[in-house]
């Protein structure tokens, strides 16, 4: 698995157990289906903090890290989108700074 492809599983499955967390939010704690949801919302966090250690070997923590907390963010927001949540101008105007900082910083 080349570097960038573990960044990008990294950040799709914390993206993963955010939406995951959502979805147990919409159950009482303890039923079979908030157990579900937060028992896979945990091995995906599990899974992406693994492969978090193993990005820190290949890629500086003060570039990486911004690069990957935008790339989440942006990735929920699409759920968030998806499940009909709602995207305001300042949020869209947000998401667009992070690109732009992404960017500065990578660059």
């Amino acid at each position: 698995m080349t570097h960038i492809w573990l960044v990008m599983v990294a950040v799709f499955a914390t993206s993963l157990a955010q939406a995951l967390l959502k979805k147990s939010s919409l159950y009482d704690v303890s039923t079979a289906y908030w157990m579900f949801f937060m028992g896979v919302s945990a091995v995906a966090y599990g899974l992406s903090f693994i492969l978090y250690s193993r990005i820190l070997q290949y890629f500086p923590l003060n570039k990486i890290y911004p690069a990957m907390t935008v790339g989440q963010i942006i990735l929920v927001t699409i759920y968030g989108v998806w499940i009909g949540e709602f995207i305001g101008l300042r949020h869209s105007i947000g998401l667009v700074f992070g690109l732009i900082s992404i960017y500065l910083i990578l660059s």
